[in-house]
């Protein structure tokens, strides 16, 4: 069996709800029983296996003495799908704060867009992100000289 490692592999192994349950199951577990575990996600037990199997080609897991594990690259993996989750659960909040810093008739300096930003996204790590994309952004509105400044560096660089 030769493991298919790419993100599109990941996604398309993710995509599917119950594979993402089965997945979850092993991570919170010390040890998974199959048969309970193929009855509360309404498998059979070939569905069950097609999914570990998926689950290993795609690198997520292993399997280490009869038992299956998360692996290392899995454990990176499930980090960045809860970062995912978070801001999934952040979404119409972003929203707003797009729709106010993509409005013509806004004036508002740097300082109340990260005002704004501070209030509205309440998840550090989401909030820590979206500013840290943001000040990399070359679309930014530059409201003072310092963002026009930084923006034609950011350009040329």
């Amino acid at each position: 069996m030769s493991k298919n490692v790419s993100i599109s592999n990941v996604l398309k192994v993710l995509s599917d709800q119950k594979t993402q349950k089965l997945l979850r199951a092993l991570v919170e577990a010390q040890e998974v029983q199959s048969q309970p575990l193929i009855v509360e996600l309404g498998l059979s037990r070939r569905q069950y296996y097609n999914r570990i199997k998926d689950l290993v080609l795609a690198g997520l897991i292993r399997r280490q003495r009869r038992k299956y594990m998360l692996s290392s690259f899995g454990k990176v993996i499930i980090s960045i799908q809860k970062i995912a989750e978070k801001a999934a659960n952040s979404y119409w909040k972003m929203e707003a704060i797009d729709t106010i810093r993509m409005s013509d008739n806004s004036n508002l300096a740097e300082v109340d867009y990260t005002r704004i930003i501070d209030i509205l996204l309440d998840d550090v790590e989401i909030k820590d992100i979206y500013l840290h994309s943001d000040t990399n952004s070359n679309k930014r509105k530059p409201h003072t000289n310092e963002g026009k400044r930084e923006m034609m560096l950011n350009t040329l660089g």
